[in-house]
């Protein structure tokens, strides 16, 4: 009898631990899947989206890369075509601009101080197999400057047929940036990748950048969610969000209706020479015409 009560005893400390073990998962789980900032709205059409909150939002929470894309994410119930496997099959392809820069870097922020972060990507994008880029290139905050390598992963693409704008295509990827090690306080940039694109029938099977909007308030394209994390501090991860124009997840750091205009609160030297187009000057080219060039390239 003395026996069957040990078993008894070892058999329940057993489902303890295990219904603890479940717990604790769920609990991970959640804290990756966790969409409070989210709320679903519709188009004048009907057709369902996320938007973000940005009063749920928790400063204290420095990687909204999982809500990035759930937020890119078509809902169900909406009327879409996973597009993914014909991108596999080589059926469609990437414009290497999706990764790459022009002529001048892209923007973001860097920690809960909206620091002011430049990243250019070089246009020597490689795919390396059948849902891999390689990319290179550099970062600069204030005047110290960093290269850095590393892999984007396609997980998802969508087709979104659009009845009140244009048909468009989502394209959603994973990365890992990482700085050159031998470069002081350098570290690593992950998350989640999100850009929208379209196909032109002059090349069917080509994804372009869609830039056919870029001129509207609320235009953001090729934006990058998640966090910055130092090597020589590992357990400390600070938010870093760029990309074309305006970007999401980013509290009250921008306060513009139309433009963007950064939040006094995060003035800066360098937010300064932003608002101001103080990074640019206009030239003369050869043929008479006037363009709008960077600078000082640091790249």
């Amino acid at each position: 009898m003395a026996n069957i009560y040990k078993y008894k005893i070892v058999i329940v400390c057993i489902g303890f631990a295990l219904s603890l073990n479940l717990w604790a998962q769920g609990k991970e789980s959640s804290a990756c899947n966790d969409i409070s900032p989210l709320k679903i709205e519709r188009t004048a059409g009907g057709a369902e989206h996320y938007s973000i909150d940005y009063k749920a939002l928790d400063i204290n929470r420095a990687d909204y890369s999982d809500a990035f894309e759930i937020y890119m994410t078509p809902l169900d119930g909406r009327l879409y075509e996973d597009c993914t496997q014909q991108f596999i099959d080589g059926k469609i392809s990437l414009d290497p601009q999706f990764f790459s820069c022009a002529e001048s870097p892209v923007n973001g922020v860097l920690g809960n101080d909206f620091s002011r972060i430049e990243i250019y990507t070089y246009p020597d994008v490689v795919r390396t197999d059948s849902v891999t880029y390689a990319v290179r290139g550099r970062t600069k905050v204030k005047s110290v400057v960093r290269d850095f390598a590393g892999e984007i992963k396609i997980k998802k693409i969508y087709f979104m047929p659009d009845a009140d704008y244009l048909d468009y295509y989502v394209i959603i990827a994973d990365y890992s940036l990482r700085e050159d090690t031998a470069q002081k306080d350098s570290g690593e940039f992950k998350g989640i990748f999100g850009a929208y694109g379209y196909i032109d029938s002059a090349a069917p099977d080509l994804l372009q950048v869609d830039d056919r909007n870029s001129v509207a308030d609320s235009y953001e394209n090729r934006t990058y969610v998640g966090t910055w994390q130092s090597y020589d501090n590992p357990n400390e991860a600070k938010r870093c969000v760029w990309g074309d124009y305006r970007l999401p997840f980013c509290f009250d750091f921008d306060i513009g209706a139309g433009d963007i205009m950064v939040n006094p609160e995060y003035k800066s030297p360098e937010w300064d020479r932003y608002m101001q187009w103080g990074d640019f000057e206009v030239i003369e080219t050869e043929n008479g015409e006037r363009r709008t060039v960077y600078k000082n390239p640091w790249w």
